[in-house]
């Protein structure tokens, strides 16, 4: 998914929203979620769930994408650290024909390990994120789902839509996730670093004990279609494996090293 162009533009588009953009017609393009437009809040909502976003009046030849990000220190720039796992990064495609109605449905947790879906040095970064944490404003809140135009679009202050989010807390404790790695259908021990060999496509699967479903990223190899495939005969695969958590689980961040090889 390529969102670079429209989280590069959204600086441009935030800042003009916040100075005030004309009211819209009757007929104007729009987005909401649960009822709420621009700026209205998402309030109690549990650890993870989908909303949707209805849009109207959408024109032709513009794409929206919606995602769930922390908010920046300066909430006019654009938002660096965004949920890029699956389903809490989404993207309508532009149509030849203008749309009366349309739906995007995005993804909404908690807590997640956020990444800049617009890295300017191939380095997207990282860091868990829990917008249930205090801003220390009661007007303000640490995370909100953005609506942004795509493409050409992506600096058009027209399609920018914000939506605050607060979530129902959870328990005080709750249990560490386990992940089991198996590489060509053994487990991988923990602190075990087992050999990859380059262009050689090895069955490599993740579970957790939590039954939560993870997000699986690498540098140094390629994971794909429950198969990983060494980039090099030479240094390292990094597996990063994350999930969002949920009632009775917290989150996990880890990584995994494989040993590349001829």
């Amino acid at each position: 998914m390529k969102i670079a162009s429209a989280i590069l533009g959204s600086a441009v588009l935030i800042a003009a929203v916040a100075a005030g953009v004309p009211a819209q017609a009757a007929d104007a393009y729009n987005a909401s979620i649960a009822g709420q437009r621009n700026f209205g809040p998402l309030s109690n909502l549990s650890q993870s769930s989908t909303q949707t976003v209805d849009i109207v009046n959408l024109p032709a030849g513009v794409g929206l994408y919606a995602l769930n990000c922390l908010v920046p220190q300066d909430p006019r720039s654009a938002p660096t650290v965004c949920d890029l796992s699956e389903g809490a990064a989404t993207y309508l495609p532009a149509a030849g024909e203008a749309r009366a109605t349309a739906t995007l449905p995005v993804k909404v947790n908690a807590e997640f390990y956020g990444m800049n879906p617009n890295p300017t040095d191939g380095e997207a970064g990282g860091q868990s994120v829990d917008c249930r944490a205090s801003t220390g404003n009661p007007r303000s809140t640490t995370c909100a789902v953005y609506v942004i135009g795509a493409g050409r679009d992506s600096a058009n202050p027209a399609y920018l839509r914000v939506f605050p989010t607060s979530f129902l807390p959870v328990k005080a404790q709750r249990a560490t996730d386990v992940a089991t790695i198996t590489l060509a259908g053994t487990a991988v021990r923990k602190g075990a670093k087992p050999a990859l060999a380059v262009d050689e496509p090895t069955a490599f699967t993740v579970s957790l004990k939590s039954g939560l479903a993870p997000s699986v990223s690498a540098t140094g190899c390629e994971i794909k279609d429950e198969r990983i495939t060494a980039l090099s005969d030479k240094g390292s695969c990094i597996v990063r494996i994350t999930s969002t958590g949920g009632r009775n689980y917290k989150p996990l961040v880890m990584t995994q090293v494989l040993r590349l090889t001829k």
